[in-house]
């Protein structure tokens, strides 16, 4: 993936970023994954199922805060209270929490980090805005955009994000299997406790592959809602 430079977001925020942004949707103040790491590096970022070493996650982690203050995308702990007092209860799982806001554009779900991680415990800040960048250009769909940062309260880096609510159910397990066969994935083991597919005609790896990261909607398309791949081509990531 391509880390172009990318003009200033500050342009694109007021002076501080706020509790009201994230009540209503956060979807009008949300740019691209790309940009921030466009911003942030010009190396070459790793796959999000490799690990990092930690002094890699805390450098990054301090890079990323810094660029969040500059660019007014640091929400601070009274604004996050402010957010979590008036939204609705929130949800999640192992790697997020998650709230479902509903406004007159639609409805979209805010998540964050949770765990004094970036979804996985040995991915890097740079990591996972690569792994919302490669997903949302594999799925735009439900494209996943970055909000800003915040810190939790042992001071460690916090990233928020926004996507479109996907309306529709869960498949069950065994009916996951059997749609992704027949569009070509198989089962490849897994990895980190979690379960990886392969892409028999690209090599492409789907990770994290379970019923409740997948939506089946009423036209009966399943869209993926929390994955990650890796392997893909450049021309592709």
């Amino acid at each position: 993936m391509p880390n172009k430079a990318r003009a200033p977001s500050s342009a694109l925020r007021p002076s501080q970023a706020a509790a009201a942004e994230l009540v209503a949707g956060g979807a009008h103040i949300s740019i691209p994954a790309e940009q921030p790491l466009g911003e942030l590096t010009q190396a070459p970022v790793a796959e999000y199922a490799q690990s990092a070493s930690p002094a890699e996650i805390d450098a990054e982690e301090s890079i990323l805060i810094q660029w969040a203050e500059r660019n007014h995308r640091l929400f601070t702990a009274d604004e996050i209270q402010k957010f979590e007092k008036s939204a609705t209860p929130k949800g999640g799982g192992s790697e997020h929490d998650a709230w479902k806001i509903e406004t007159p554009n639609g409805a979209f779900v805010i998540r964050r980090t949770i765990n004094d991680s970036y979804g996985f415990r040995f991915s890097s800040p740079f990591q996972y805005l690569r792994r919302m960048a490669e997903f949302s250009g594999q799925v735009p769909a439900a494209a996943v955009r970055f909000l800003g940062v915040s810190l939790n309260p042992r001071g460690n880096g916090v990233i928020w994000t926004v996507q479109p609510y996907i309306e529709g159910t869960h498949p069950t397990q065994a009916e996951l299997v059997a749609d992704l066969k027949l569009q070509g994935w198989k089962p490849a083991g897994s990895l980190h406790n979690h379960l990886v597919f392969q892409h028999v005609p690209t090599g492409i790896r789907m990770h994290d592959v379970h019923a409740g990261n997948f939506i089946r909607q009423k036209n009966g398309i399943l869209i993926p809602i929390d994955v990650f791949f890796e392997g893909l081509p450049a021309s592709l990531s």
